[in-house]
């Protein structure tokens, strides 16, 4: 799994002290995000491809909370890419206690920015296709193994 670190910010939390459920969406976007400029391409570069890569589908698991100051980490992996769809799994760990806060899964896909219909990378873009599957890693399967 690949990681992305930082701290809470002030903004992310509700009247309780804890990150609003809502910022879990935005802070799985960053990682989602950071995960493609460290290991595929920024994503400026895919979408002056012609591409877009919306968000279809979540579902997620709270745990336990963070609150501001905690340092979190969150684990990534794509763990399936169609060509067209694309499905991430998260694990949100509080770096202070080393305890898993939120699970998550996002399915995106990959369309055309003009008009939003699927398009596959395999057949538009094969040498990004080519570093997507490479990048293709399931945990969970070689948990059962």
């Amino acid at each position: 799994m690949w990681c992305y670190k930082r701290d809470v910010n002030y903004y992310e939390t509700d009247r309780m002290g804890v990150i609003h459920h809502s910022n879990y969406l935005r802070i799985l976007e960053e990682a989602r995000m950071a995960w493609m400029e460290e290991n595929l391409i920024p994503y400026p570069e895919i979408e002056r491809m012609g591409i877009i890569v919306p968000f279809t589908e979540s579902r997620a698991t709270f745990l336990s909370f963070l609150r501001f100051g905690d340092t979190f980490r969150v684990d990534m992996e794509l763990y399936k890419f169609t060509g067209v769809r694309m499905h991430f799994r998260y694990l949100v760990y509080n770096e202070n206690t080393g305890e898993l806060c939120h699970k998550a899964e996002t399915v995106h896909y990959t369309t055309t920015r003009e008009d939003y219909k699927p398009v596959s990378v395999k057949r538009s873009h094969p040498e990004l296709f080519e570093r997507l599957k490479a990048l293709v890693h399931d945990s969970r399967a070689e948990e059962k193994e």
